[in-house]
This record gives C-alpha cells, sequence and structure tokens, in this order.
C-alpha cells in the first residue's frame, strides 16, 4: 500500500538523461617514481637518511591518486639507504579517533604491506613540542619515536578554509600529525579560524619536530596526478603558498553552472573532507567556496565504503536516501563534527526510501512551474567529474559550449525493483 509520501513524489516527472564529457585542462605525469627518484638525488634530500635508521612516512584519510604508488617509492628509496620504513597515520580525528580505526581506514584504501612495502604504526599519543599562541603545539609521539619523519600530503584547496595556506603539508602537521588532541587545538577557536591556527602551530612543528623534508603532491582537475614536488623541511613555509594558488588553476569543476538539481551518487571522507568538494558543489559549511556555481538542490545517493560510516558533509545535501542512512556510524562522524567544529556537516538530511524518491523529492522541492524542464546534473563523486549525466533541458547549452561534447542520446533513467537507479557499490554505468 502507498503511503502519503508515494502520493506526493509519483507523480514527479524526471527527465531524459545524456552522457557528457567535459574538456577539462589535465596535464598528468606518467612516470611518478621516476619523478620522485630525480629529485632524491639531490644533495639536500639524499643525504637526510642513513643506514639503521627508522623513518615514518605519513599518510592522511584523503583518496590521493597514485599515493600507494608514493610511499612505495619512498619506503623502497628508505631502505635502499640500509633504513627502515613505516608508515604514520596523519588524519587527526578520522578514522573515528582510534588507532584501531585509522589503521583500518589506510589498509581499506591500499595501504598494505604488501602495496606499500611497509607496515603501519598507528596510536594517537601525542608529545608537547612547545606553545603558541595559547595553544599546545602537540604532535605524534610514533612519528618522533623514528629518527626522520618525511611529511607527505596532497596540496589543494580546502573544503572550508580560505586563505594562503588551506589543505597541505602544513594541514597535515597541524592536525594530521597532530592527532586527536592536535586536531582539537587547531580547531578550538572555530572553523573559521583553524586556517589562522594551522599556520601557527605547524611553524613550531617545522623546527622542533623531526621532519626530514616535505613531499607536496599535485593533482588535475580529474584526480590524477600532476606532479610530486620535495620540499626543505624549512622552505615549505615559503613553498606551499605558491603551489597551491598553482593548483587552483586544476581544481575538479562542473562546466554548467546553473542547475536546479545537482546528484551525488557517492559522497566519502576518502573523496573530500567534507564528503563532498565544496569547491565543486558551490557549498560550503563556512559560506561560499565557488561563486560560479548556482545550485537549488543537491541529492547525494550513496557512502563510499572507504568512509567506513563518516557521513561528515551529509549536512551540504539537501536530501538523501535510507540506504546511506543506514550506513550512518554516528559516534565517527560526531567524533569528526565535533573535534573540528564543523558540525553543521554532520546534519542530517532527510532521506527517501530509494533513489528514485530521491531525485523526484529534491526536484519538487526546487519549486519550479514545469518540472520536465527541470536543469540535473548527475556526478559519481565531486572528484570524478571527465564525464557527467545531464538532464535532457541541458542539451541546447552542451551544444553551444566547446568544452562539452555530448556523448549518448537522452535515455530515460532505468530503476531496478526497488527503485534504485544502481545496487550497492556500484556506480554509474
Amino acid at each position: 500500500m502507498k503511503n502519503s509520501l508515494n502520493l506526493i513524489l509519483d507523480d514527479v516527472p524526471l527527465p531524459r538523461f545524456a552522457k557528457v564529457h567535459q574538456d577539462l585542462p589535465a596535464p598528468r605525469l606518467d612516470d611518478v617514481p621516476g619523478r620522485i627518484a630525480e629529485q632524491l638525488a639531490r644533495p639536500e634530500f639524499d643525504q637526510t637518511v642513513q643506514a639503521g635508521q627508522r623513518i615514518g612516512i605519513t599518510v592522511g584519510s584523503r583518496g590521493i591518486a597514485n599515493m600507494p604508488l608514493i610511499v612505495r617509492t619512498f619506503a623502497d628509496w628508505v631502505k635502499s639507504k640500509g633504513a627502515t620504513p613505516v608508515i604514520i597515520p596523519a588524519m587527526g580525528s578520522h578514522g573515528g579517533a582510534t588507532a584501531e580505526g585509522q589503521q583500518q581506514m589506510l589498509l581499506g584504501m591500499g595501504f598494505t604491506p604488501e602495496n606499500t612495502g611497509c607496515e603501519i604504526v598507528s596510536s594517537l599519543d601525542v608529545t608537547e613540542l612547545g606553545e603558541v599562541d595559547g595553544l599546545k603545539v602537540l604532535f605524534s609521539s610514533d612519528a618522533l619515536a623514528c629518527d626522520g619523519l618525511i611529511l607527505c600530503n596532497r596540496i589543494k584547496a580546502h573544503t572550508d578554509i580560505v586563505g594562503p595556506i588551506e589543505s597541505g603539508l602544513f594541514k597535515m602537521a597541524a592536525i594530521g600529525a597532530g592527532k586527536h588532541r592536535g586536531a582539537l587545538q587547531a580547531h578550538s577557536r572555530g572553523l573559521d579560524k583553524a586556517g589562522q591556527m594551522i599556520q601557527k602551530i605547524a611553524p613550531v612543528m617545522f623546527k622542533k619536530a623531526n621532519i626530514i623534508f616535505g613531499v607536496g603532491v599535485l593533482e588535475n582537475s580529474l584526480d590524477q596526478t600532476r606532479d610530486v614536488v620535495l620540499i626543505e623541511t624549512d622552505k615549505i613555509e615559503e613553498t606551499e603558498p605558491r603551489l597551491l594558488e598553482e593548483s587552483r588553476k586544476h581544481l575538479p569543476r562542473l562546466l554548467i553552472h546553473d542547475i536546479d538539481v545537482l546528484i551525488v551518487d557517492y559522497m566519502g571522507k576518502n573523496i573530500s573532507g567534507d564528503g563532498m568538494d565544496p569547491n565543486v558543489l558551490g557549498r560550503s559549511l563556512i559560506g561560499i567556496k565557488n561563486p560560479e556555481m548556482n545550485v537549488n538542490k543537491i541529492v547525494v545517493l550513496d557512502m563510499t565504503p572507504e568512509s567506513h560510516g563518516n557521513a561528515t558533509g551529509l549536512g551540504l545535501a539537501d536530501i538523501t536516501t535510507a540506504r546511506l542512512f543506514d550506513q550512518i556510524d554516528f559516534t565517527a562522524m560526531f567524533t569528526n563534527g565535533v573535534t573540528s567544529n564543523g558540525i553543521a556537516g554532520s546534519r542530517i538530511a532527510p532521506f527517501m526510501p530509494n533513489q528514485k524518491m530521491a531525485l523526484q523529492c529534491a526536484s519538487r522541492l526546487t519549486l519550479i512551474p514545469d518540472l520536465t524542464k527541470s536543469r540535473m546534473v548527475r556526478i559519481v563523486n565531486t572528484l570524478d567529474v571527465a564525464e557527467v549525466w545531464v538532464s535532457e533541458p541541458l542539451l541546447d547549452e552542451v551544444a553551444a559550449d566547446p568544452a562539452l561534447t555530448q556523448l549518448t542520446d537522452a535515455t530515460e533513467l532505468v530503476f531496478d525493483e526497488n527503485d534504485d537507479l544502481f545496487p550497492a557499490s556500484e556506480p554509474l554505468d
């Protein structure tokens, strides 16, 4: 028997969709190990590791392209020096703010001993290195127990922080290597001031911790490795802002800016700190990250397994599904939200019984007089935007834009017996 919600939504029409290619600039680094080896041969890096030492390599919670390979390349180099490499999880409160949870996150993302050539050393223990502006500077005790640490992270625009330092080596040090307690310190004056706190805390770590050099991973707009840059520790402060500005030119983005309903198949902590990148959505937990985007309603259909139930960022969506809701680990999500003072991201969007009703609900809530003309865009996630699916009313705009190419005819959405577009763990196509 149909309920009242069915009666409201059953007659909401959904448009036909066509697959479209977005021509985004995507310079790619094909030989990642070769690029790293070229820089490791330079004297300022070649002499940083000695035989018999134990060297840590930081890894965070994001699904960064080629990251297991990058870690493996550094691990092999450390071994060639007669030293022992280990992975140090550097992800603040992620993984439920537990040592086991963070280790499981990394193993699930492919950072296994077989793939990387080194074990994971995971604990939340920290050592105090000093104090700055009334904040304790806390650093991973496991990292400090090593003879040296390779500080490695992607340099990219942050989901909520705005400034000369956003997501990169500063953040990996202050929040990642600071573990849960360090992340609490960095966010203790509000999410809107976290960037300022990171810029104060990290330089103390650069001076007092055992970081032998930094590694900045740069990506193109298709989530592929564009470059890997080694940076001497005392030059991170002057180098990272420049690399951040350069990285802004290569952010994933949508070339259609005026959207009635944006459909996101998967959100996830391995995709973005907010599950969905505000630089793509146009929405942020703090203000607006991308003013070009004009999105009326956002519906997210599912969550990646790599998120381990942490649905932080769901608050950016207007509508979701019961499937996603049923996967939420509320302790992990709320721990992340409270730690970052970004608890708005942990709000639960209204969830529909299936994906069809989620799309119909989002469409109805746009208040468009003629829903058959709804401008809808569907993406796998906010990192994977090379190919998108657009509703038929957008096809004239696609035809007029040389950076957009229609790949298929417009067809009806096909739902299964549960009125879902895809079964669990199966994205578009």
